[in-house]
């Protein structure tokens, strides 16, 4: 068996073996190669990953350790493998691992509570001032995924969301045929930059239709702007124009298209929809006589 300071010392020759490679040939070290020399003669908690670019564990048992190429000058990073959530897993289809897939998600809800969620914007005061009513009523918290452009555009109502003691989230700049699985890196960075900034922690960005939640080039690009992926649990599918007793029929109890809520879940809701507002209130109490609970307000 391999000692910790064996394990230490076999590394810390490997890299610096790396490192010197290209002075060998005649060429200077790069910046990284002689950051990566000088982290390895530090003494690092034990399971600490070093390296210049993302780290992936492949497979379905995750035993195995590839990278992926990182932009040109990307500073070298550390990761550990206590604190998860910047090693990403991944399968052989470019998609992220189960474990990831189901923090995804649930917007890494790490609680029992429900969270409504409300997409977009596009939405009339009356259809905003109800919402945020019955919210207040039964003292629970949403969390707003609004498009940039919107928001922009109607800031008094975000800001009437924020005082309300809501959270807003980050749903990119234009939505509207927008799917981040069809456009390129650089275009998709701005669809990040130019959406409405996200005001928790960890801040989550909803890809639009969910399109790409669960690939790896999404996620390490919401990475670098700072987000973590949210998808949905459980879809009350408003936008197909159902009415108010369908929307809580699924949520509170499921059909063939939609699973019923559980304890943790996420539910995906639509500002704009006239029947979500008269399903909140009933939503809100079915859930609670199941024993579900929420976020609360105050």
């Amino acid at each position: 068996m391999q000692t910790p300071l064996l394990g230490k010392a076999v590394t810390t020759v490997a890299v610096l073996v790396a490192a010197s490679l290209p002075l060998l040939a005649g060429a200077p070290a790069s910046p990284e190669a002689a950051a990566f020399a000088s982290l390895a003669s530090r003494d690092l908690p034990r399971g600490t990953v070093m390296t210049a670019r993302k780290v992936i564990d492949v497979g379905a048992d995750h035993s195995a350790t590839k990278t992926m190429p990182s932009r040109p000058g990307a500073p070298t990073r550390l990761y550990l493998r206590s604190t998860l959530t910047k090693e990403m897993k991944m399968t052989a289809s470019g998609m992220v691992g189960a474990s990831v897939r189901a923090s995804i998600k649930k917007c890494y809800n790490t609680t029992q509570n429900v969270w409504l969620t409300f997409d977009d914007g596009y939405t009339s005061q009356a259809n905003l001032s109800s919402i945020l009513d019955t919210l207040s009523a039964y003292n629970v918290r949403g969390r707003f995924f609004l498009v940039g452009t919107w928001a922009r555009s109607h800031a008094s109502m975000v800001n009437q969301i924020v005082a309300a003691g809501h959270f807003v989230e980050n749903h990119t700049n234009t939505h509207t045929h927008t799917h981040l699985n069809q456009i390129s890196d650089a275009a998709v960075q701005t669809e990040i930059a130019l959406g409405q900034p996200s005001n928790t922690s960890p801040k989550l960005l909803r890809p639009p239709y969910g399109d790409g939640a669960f690939t790896v080039r999404l996620y390490n690009i919401a990475l670098e702007h700072g987000y973590q992926l949210c998808d949905w649990s459980t879809d009350t599918r408003d936008w197909t124009g159902a009415s108010a007793s369908i929307i809580v029929k699924r949520v509170v109890h499921g059909d063939r298209a939609t699973p019923r809520a559980q304890a943790g879940d996420t539910i995906l809701m639509h500002l704009k929809n006239t029947q979500t507002r008269n399903a909140l209130s009933r939503l809100i109490k079915g859930l609670r006589a199941r024993g579900l609970t929420f976020d609360q307000l105050r």
